[in-house]
């Protein structure tokens, strides 16, 4: 597996987890425990998938640390955006035609997260 792939999923599982515990709205507490709890599903559905078809990962030192930062209520909106960039034009980058498989377990990790999205705009 192209550890980038994990690296990038793992950083985003744990940067929303961590603005879960950090937001003083209700309803995006609600709405980011309801995103971790499908990212940690399709995630290891995604990964599984992908060391079935590729093997497992070889992580080196150029990836660095899972590195999080202190998410405010002003910053989640963009993690988001970040996501979804990166889930949409890395991602396939990195991936092959035929790993449809892969490219749908991604649409649902796009489709929370743009759920999310929308939820946060309520009030």
């Amino acid at each position: 597996m192209s550890a980038e792939i994990l690296h990038v999923l793992l950083i985003l599982r744990n940067q929303v987890k961590l603005y879960h515990w950090q937001t003083f709205s209700f309803g995006r507490h609600k709405a980011t425990d309801d995103l971790v709890t499908s990212l940690d599903t399709n995630i290891d559905k995604f990964t599984e998938a992908y060391m079935g078809r590729y093997g497992r990962p070889k992580f080196t030192t150029a990836l660095g640390k899972l590195q999080i930062y202190d998410a405010t209520d002003a910053r989640a909106p963009k993690l988001l955006t970040d996501a979804v960039s990166w889930l949409t034009k890395r991602l396939p980058k990195l991936l092959k035609k035929e790993d449809t498989d892969l490219l749908n377990i991604r649409d649902e990790i796009l489709g929370d997260i743009q759920q999310a999205r929308f939820l946060f705009t309520l009030h």
